[in-house]
C-alpha cells in the first residue's frame, strides 16, 4: 500500500465532515442571498415610489422648499411666543377677581335691585361700583381699591363685594 492510499483511508471520515460542512455553508449562503434580495426589492420599491416621476434636481427643489418653510415656521413660532408673553403681561393688570352683592337699599322695594360690584387685578387694585336703586331714582358710586383696601369709606355691601373678590383664586 502506497503513501497516498494510506492517506486517503485515514482522511476518508474527515472528508465526509468537510463535505457536510460545505453543504451547510452553501445552504446558509443561499438563504442569506434570498433574504438580502427580498430586502433589496422592498427598498428599491420604496425608493421608486419616493422619486416617482422626479429627478434629482426636482427632489433638491422640494427639499429646499421644505427647508424654507421650516425657517418660516420657526420665525412664526418665535413671534407667537413673544405675543403670548405680551398677553400674559397684560393679563396681570386686567380685572380678574370679581365680587358681586345684590341687596335692597331701602325698605319697601320689591326684589334685590341694588348692587355692589368689585373688580380687582392680580395686585388687588381696582374699583367697587355701587348702584343704589330707590323710589326717587338710581345712584351710582365708584370707589377706588388699592392693595385690597378702600381709599374711601365702604358700605357693608361694598365690603362684602370686596371680600368676595379678594377670596377668588386665580
Amino acid at each position: 500500500m502506497g503513501f497516498f492510499e494510506s492517506m486517503n483511508q485515514a482522511l476518508a471520515p474527515v472528508s465526509g465532515y468537510i463535505a457536510i460542512a460545505s453543504a451547510v455553508i452553501a445552504v446558509a449562503a443561499a438563504v442569506l442571498a434570498i433574504v438580502m434580495a427580498t430586502r433589496y426589492g422592498r427598498l428599491k420599491h420604496r425608493l421608486d415610489r419616493f422619486v416617482q416621476g422626479r429627478d434629482a434636481a426636482s427632489l433638491e427643489d422640494i427639499l429646499l422648499r421644505v427647508l424654507e418653510d421650516n425657517q418660516k415656521v420657526k420665525v412664526q413660532l418665535k413671534n407667537n411666543v413673544s405675543e403670548i408673553v405680551r398677553i400674559n403681561e397684560n393679563l396681570l393688570s386686567a380685572y380678574r377677581k370679581i365680587g358681586i352683592v345684590k341687596y335692597n337699599a331701602f325698605p319697601g322695594m320689591a326684589g334685590k335691585v341694588s348692587s355692589s360690584v368689585c373688580l380687582l387685578n392680580n395686585e388687588n387694585n381696582g374699583i367697587v361700583i355701587s348702584s343704589v336703586h330707590g323710589q326717587e331714582g338710581c345712584y351710582t358710586y365708584i370707589r377706588e381699591i388699592m392693595n385690597g383696601k378702600s381709599v374711601g369709606a365702604l358700605t357693608k355691601e361694598d365690603e362684602e363685594a370686596l371680600k368676595s373678590a379678594l377670596q377668588m383664586e386665580i
